[in-house]
């Protein structure tokens, strides 16, 4: 399982670089930060996916539809968790919003994995 998280992380760390990049070079062409900031998102989906597929999971025995559709809402889940806690952790002000981010994402990013791994890449 260390190697699965590993892995993980990798494909998790690239796919947000694909996600600063692309969102920083449309905000940079003049598209409108939201409207960038979606148009990365999807684009960082599909390098996670494709990632997580053949490289976190590969001895999956999901079929690549049906973990397609999971991982959609594993990656819609993890980004509500995301957020909900970093609101949650702005709202009471429990400290600077760096700390604050680093702490949501990274609870996000365990339930992340665990759901991939034994729900979204899992055969049924």
């Amino acid at each position: 399982m260390l190697g699965q998280l590993i892995r993980f992380g990798l494909v998790g760390g690239l796919a947000t670089l694909v996600h600063m990049l692309v969102g920083i070079s449309l905000i940079g062409a003049g598209m409108a930060a939201l409207f960038a900031n979606l148009a990365a998102f999807l684009v960082a989906f599909g390098v996670s996916f494709i990632g997580h597929y053949g490289f976190s999971f590969p001895q999956k025995t999901a079929s690549l539809s049906s973990a397609f559709k999971r991982f959609i809402l594993v990656a819609i889940g993890g980004f509500l968790i995301n957020e909900s806690l970093l609101a949650l952790y702005l709202w009471l002000a429990l400290g600077p919003e760096v700390p604050g981010l680093i702490l949501s994402t990274g609870s996000a990013a365990v339930v992340t994995f665990f759901v991939s791994r034994n729900w979204a890449f899992r055969a049924r």
